[in-house]
Parts: structure tokens; sequence; C-alpha cells
């Protein structure tokens, strides 16, 4: 399946026509899709077998061996990674990003998760000992994300863990962190925006950063923290194992809110919001009419 721009301003919605509205944390999300096929095609019969309901054959499902096969996958993970970051990073004064490296290559992906498990138990003891802070202080939730650095740093793992505390976020040195961490360097970053951190991941999960000499490959211009960098279209995907989550998180988060209403009701509700973002594109081959998407993303002020 290919992905085709297309011109937003081209696109025009009646006050009536339906449209699915999404309130994550300060963001709006406003999605019209035209000619979505709604009917299921496929009817699982095992993990490896499935039955084509047009043919009715039986076919062999295929093996993807990482996540850059299942681009639809990695797609909705994402997504589900920004609303929840979205939906529970709102105070940021409660937050603390964490950046954790290993000073020898780790290249085992389960035990990576294991180490993030152990330091967070670690953290947790060291919180409850200090007499100094407030019971909200100690308790908070966490989103883990598991990033592979690439060739250019020997296809090692590091962890991003954003805490969430219940109180305004205590102060935790670095070099606190780097001992009870235990294997390597660590940075310790205030979190400024909610909406800024879920676009950081989305633009660093799926695609590489480009080095020079690698004329092969689709490469795209992104701003981050300010700065023009240019990535390798999808070139982190293939770090990632089939059956390996991008994230994990902590039990009951906050989830976005998810409902379908009228175009007017949609453009009533974000009245009290700014448009920061559109993009328009049809998903199908050339040949065919393929399927419609558009998206607003609204920021209340």
């Amino acid at each position: 399946m290919k992905i085709r721009k297309v011109n937003s301003n081209q696109i025009i919605l009646h006050e009536n026509t339906e449209v699915k509205f999404k309130i994550a944390g300060n963001t709006r999300e406003v999605q019209f899709s035209a000619g979505v096929n709604k009917k299921c095609l496929i009817q699982n019969i095992s993990k490896d077998k499935y039955l084509d309901k047009e043919t009715g054959e039986i076919k062999e499902r295929k093996k993807s061996e990482n996540r850059y096969q299942s681009p639809k996958s990695v797609r909705k993970s994402i997504n589900k990674l920004m609303d929840l970051i979205r939906c529970n990073a709102t105070e940021t004064s409660s937050c603390k990003w964490l950046t954790l490296t290993y000073a020898d290559v780790m290249i085992d992906h389960t035990k990576v998760y294991e180490d993030g498990k152990m330091f967070l138990r670690r953290l947790q003891q060291y919180l409850n000992n200090q007499t100094e802070l407030s019971v909200g202080q100690k308790l908070f939730k966490r989103i883990t994300v598991a990033e592979p650095q690439g060739e250019s740093h020997g296809n090692s793992w590091h962890l991003h863990i954003l805490l969430i505390f219940q109180d305004i976020a205590p102060f935790i040195s670095n070099d606190v962190i780097t001992e009870l961490w235990g294997h390597g360097m660590t940075d310790t970053h205030k979190v400024y925006d909610a909406d800024g951190l879920a676009l950081y991941f989305k633009v660093y999960l799926s695609d590489v950063e480009y080095v020079e000499g690698d004329e092969t490959y689709d490469v795209v211009d992104k701003v981050v923290d300010g700065k023009s960098k240019q990535f390798i279209k999808g070139g982190r995907l293939k770090y990632y194992p089939t059956g390996m989550p991008l994230f994990s998180a902590s039990r009951g988060m906050k989830r976005p809110v998810v409902e379908k209403i009228s175009n007017k009701e949609a453009m009533e509700r974000v009245s009290d919001c700014k448009l920061v973002y559109q993009e328009t594109f049809v998903i199908g081959d050339k040949e065919k009419k393929g399927n419609l998407i558009d998206k607003r993303y609204y920021r209340k002020n």
C-alpha cells in the first residue's frame, strides 16, 4: 500500500459530515475518512493461517522478522505512545524525563526492559527513604520507551523513562540516577511541553539519523529542538524484533477520549484552540481510488 499526500486546502467538509474527535491532554484531533473499507475480509484460524473470505482460500500468514515489515502496527504503537504522553504529562512540573544508556554495547532487548524494571524498584526505594518529600513526591507513574541507537553505536539499546509524580517532581541529582541505574551514563531532563515530548518520540522511534555517505536511503529533513536534521525514513524500525513492544506504561494511566460527532460540533469544540498542523493523504495503489484521510491537530490555548 502506498501513501500519497494531498493538498489539504482541497478538502472542504460539510457541517453534517461525521468526523472522529479525539481529546488527548491539551491536544484535539479531528479526523475525516472517506472510502475506508469497514468489512473484515479475513477470518483468523490460527496464528499461522487465515481464511480469505473473498476467495474461500486458507492462506499462510506471512511472518515479519522486524517491525519495519509491519509499518501499520508501528504507526499505531507510536500514536498510542503520543496519546499517553499528551494525556498524562499535562502538568509538566510533576514530570521528569530520564535517558538511561549502557557503558557497554547492549543488544539483548529483553534484558533492557528487565534492567528498567529493576531501576524503577531501586528508585522507589530511594524516594521512600527521603523523609523531606511529600507522599505525592514519592508516588509516580511511568512510561518506558526502548530505543535502538543503530549501527553507528553497535546496535546498542538505551531507555527513556518519563516519570509522572502525584505532586511537584522532587529534585533528584543526575549522580543519584546514575548510581541507581548502574549500567552507564544517564541524563535527567525537565519536561517543558507534553506535545513537544510526544513529537520527539514520533521523530526518533521510526527514523534513524542520517550519516553522510549513505546515498541509497530515502532521507527526510526534520526539525528537532529547533535544528534541522536529516533522517533515514523508517531506518530505525529494522532494529525492533517482531513482537517487541516499543513502550510500556503503568496501569491506570489516562487515555484519550474519542467520539464520532459532526464536523460542525467539532469546530465548535476547537473554537478556543489553535490549529497547529494538518495533513491529508490517500492510502492505496495509484490505479485505485484509495482511502482519503484528513487529520487536523489543534492545541488548547
